[in-house]
C-alpha cells in the first residue's frame, strides 16, 4: 500500500517547483480554474498547483494518504476537498474540472472505466495532465547500481504495471497530447537518504520486506558506499509531464 510509504517521501524523486509554473504558463491557468488531482497520495501534485487555481480537490483510494493530504494542506495554509473513492466508483457527476491531474500512479488507472470517468468530469476545452519525476534522467552508474540492488527484494507489485508511460496512457484514446512539459534541477543526496528512498518506495517498504529489512538495507549500503565515499553527491532530476485534450477540442 502506498500509505505505507509516509514517513519517507520526502527521500523519493521531488515533483520540481518550477514545473507547476510551466504547466500554468503552457496551458494557461488564469487563477480561476478548478482542479481534480487523481490518486493524489499525500498532495504533492495538488497542492503544487495550488498558486495556480481556484480550487482543489484530490481524490485516493488510501485514507492515510488523504489524511497527510490534508495536514500538509493545513501546513501551507490551502483548501482541498479530499475524495476517499476509486476513480472508476467516484460519482459520476463530480466537477467539472477545467485540469484532471495524475502522478506517480497513473498506471493504477489506466482502465476503459477511468477514462470514461475522465472524460465525463472534464469541462469543454478542459485539459489533462499525467507527470512524474523521471528516475534517472542522466543515465547515472550509481542509480542503475542502486535499482539493480532494490529490486532484488522486490515484493508484492505487478511490475508489468510499471511499465506503462506517460506517453503511453492515453494511446487508443479520445484525447491526443497537447504539449509535453520538462522541468530540470539537482539536489544533493546522501546516502542515508537513498536507504529512505528504497523504504519509501511501495515494493520495498519495511512493511512489505518484514524481516528481510535489515538484509535490504545493509546490502543497499555496501553497493552504494562506494559512490559517497567523497560524501554526498549532486543528483539530476527531471519532473516529464504530458498535457492532453479531447480529440474533439480545440
Amino acid at each position: 500500500m502506498w500509505s505505507e510509504t509516509i514517513g519517507y517521501r520526502a527521500y523519493l524523486k521531488p515533483y520540481l517547483k518550477r514545473f507547476f509554473s510551466f504547466v500554468a504558463e503552457s496551458i494557461p491557468l488564469t487563477g480561476k480554474e478548478d482542479l481534480l488531482d487523481l490518486g493524489c497520495g499525500t498532495g504533492e501534485v495538488a497542492l503544487g498547483f495550488a498558486p495556480f487555481v481556484a480550487s482543489l480537490t484530490g481524490m485516493d483510494l488510501e485514507r492515510p494518504m488523504l489524511e497527510e493530504a490534508a495536514k500538509r494542506a493545513q501546513a501551507m495554509d490551502r483548501r482541498i476537498r479530499l475524495l476517499h473513492a476509486k476513480v472508476e466508483d467516484a460519482p459520476e457527476d463530480l466537477g467539472p474540472f477545467h485540469l484532471i491531474t495524475m502522478g506517480r500512479a497513473h498506471w493504477f488507472m489506466h482502465t476503459p472505466a477511468a477514462i470514461a470517468r475522465l472524460d465525463r468530469w472534464l469541462s469543454p476545452s478542459g485539459r489533462i495532465l499525467v507527470c512524474v519525476p523521471l528516475q534517472n534522467p542522466d543515465d547515472a552508474e550509481w542509480h542503475r547500481v542502486y535499482s539493480a540492488t532494490r529490486r532484488r527484494w522486490v515484493k508484492g507489485i505487478d511490475r508489468e504495471l510499471l511499465k506503462l508511460t506517460v506517453d503511453q496512457f492515453f494511446e487508443g484514446t479520445d484525447f491526443v497530447p497537447v504539449e509535453r512539459v520538462v522541468a530540470f534541477g539537482e539536489r544533493k543526496l546522501e546516502l542515508e537518504h537513498l536507504i529512505y528512498r528504497a523504504l519509501g518506495t511501495p515494493s520495498t517498504t519495511p512493511a512489505i520486506l518484514g524481516a528481510d529489512t535489515g538484509r535490504m538495507i545493509a546490502e543497499m549500503r555496501a553497493a552504494m558506499e562506494p559512490y559517497f565515499r567523497a560524501g554526498p553527491i549532486m543528483e539530476k532530476h527531471v519532473t516529464y509531464g504530458l498535457i492532453c485534450r479531447r480529440r474533439q477540442d480545440s
